[in-house]
């Protein structure tokens, strides 16, 4: 068995604010192949432009930009491979160079926001096993590092971090204006349920059926959720025809989950099949069944034997079933039967009179009545080559019985009812 463990990942919403001051930045601006470089940005107030020549004759002019903001025209080649421009004013500024007026570039001053967690709330975590997915992300922010118990954690500065530990963690989040931490979040871990299933049997024959059994939640959900499985909180069961995976998760009370998982075997069964030629009172078994290793034969007046294809006499005449159960390698078996008439064979004549037959094609039903006591299970079905039909019988009074042809196709049929004193034959034919 094979364990999956699920984890819930929950999100750090909460962070406090300590604020200090942080250095400028300078946004470099290259100028080639007739391009600003970059061509649109945002910087905060505060933050220098540095325009840097690189190849060509070219020029930077201001075109476009906020009241009070101090123009520019400068020349850049060769002679004058730099310029530096400070913005003092929040808005968008727009340029150009005069030589290739198709050259232009654009960018915003912003006004310059540090990182503000002051409204924030310590949580204290509680999260299923383990890792636990923690989130800082700020959308103002651009340097992460984050902190275990008052510790700087090495390399953590990204975003987010995968807390495989519990304790208490924090966050110092800046950009260029400043910094602020968050506040200190305590995480501990909450032991996942562990989760068995108990199968009936991992190794069954088609036809056959597997009860599951899940132990150590409090919830369950079982798949497949579709057939081959039935489930009913921690029972499921299968009659699968082809081997299968059956895999449990199992919620405990606090709200934690984890899995087991089981793979159930289903070998195929061998079919059963056979005729037999008849002389007098013997009967010659003519074997064809297939995948079978293994042959148990009843000739329904006590001989029994295991001979693939036996051949039996019988001491009184009589109507008698022939059951083989074929057996495979595997063990998973197969039963056929027939009925041999050393009387006078399946015929439209009875012994007694005391049941009568009908057909009724609008109810889908034999009719069976007699003048005395009858009983359903005394009651089979035989087809034109007097192999035995499985049908449904309703017993509707202690003399009447019903045979449902519901599933059954046209043609002609045999009904023998069979009991201490008489036996009853009689063909019907089903529309």
């Amino acid at each position: 068995m094979k364990k999956h463990l699920h984890s819930f990942s929950l999100l750090i919403l909460a962070l406090t604010f300590i604020y200090s001051e942080a250095s400028a930045t300078t946004q470099i601006v290259t100028i080639a192949n007739s391009q600003f470089t970059p061509g649109n940005f945002t910087i905060n107030l505060g933050d220098t432009i540095l325009f840097t020549w690189i190849n060509g004759s070219h020029t930077t002019a201001s075109t476009t930009i906020p009241g009070g903001a101090a123009s520019w025209n400068q020349s850049m080649n060769s002679s004058a491979t730099s310029f530096i421009y400070v913005p003092t004013v929040l808005g968008v500024y727009n340029y150009h160079c005069t030589i290739h007026t198709s050259m232009v570039g654009q960018f915003t001053v912003a006004a310059c926001v540090p990182p503000d967690y002051s409204n924030a709330i310590a949580l204290n975590i509680s999260a299923c096993d383990s890792p636990l997915l923690m989130d800082a992300t700020n959308a103002i922010a651009t340097n992460y590092q984050w902190i275990f118990n008052n510790n700087q954690i090495a390399g953590a500065t990204n975003a987010t971090y995968l807390a495989a530990n519990p304790g208490s963690y924090s966050t110092i989040v800046s950009n260029s204006c400043g910094s602020d931490t968050t506040p200190t979040n305590g995480l501990t871990f909450i032991a996942g349920p562990t989760i068995v299933i108990e199968a009936s049997n991992d190794t069954i024959c088609v036809g056959q059926t597997v009860i599951l059994i899940g132990t150590g939640g409090l919830t369950y959900t079982w798949s497949p959720n579709v057939d081959p499985i039935n489930f009913n909180g921690d029972t499921a069961k299968a009659t699968p025809t082809t081997s299968f995976e059956a895999i449990l998760i199992g919620t405990s009370f606090s709200g934690c989950s984890n899995s087991d998982s089981i793979n159930i075997t289903v070998l195929s069964i061998p079919m059963a099949d056979f005729s037999f030629t008849q002389n007098g009172n013997s009967v010659v078994t003519i074997n064809t069944s297939s995948g079978a290793t293994i042959y148990d034969w009843d000739f329904g007046d006590g001989f029994t034997t295991n001979n693939a294809t036996p051949s039996h006499t019988y001491a009184d005449a009589g109507v008698f079933t022939i059951q083989l159960i074929a057996t495979n390698a595997e063990g998973c078996t197969d039963t056929f039967e027939m009925v041999v008439d050393l009387t006078s064979g399946i015929s439209d004549s009875e012994i007694e009179q005391s049941i009568s037959l009908s057909f009724n094609d609008a109810t889908n039903k034999i009719n069976l009545s007699s003048n005395g006591k009858i009983n359903s299970a005394s009651v089979k079905l035989y087809d034109i080559s007097g192999r035995t039909i499985n049908v449904t019988t309703d017993q509707i009074s202690f003399n009447t019985i019903s045979i449902s042809t519901q599933n059954l196709s046209g043609g002609i049929y045999f009904v023998e009812v069979v009991s201490a004193e008489n036996r009853f034959i009689q063909k019907v034919f089903v529309q």
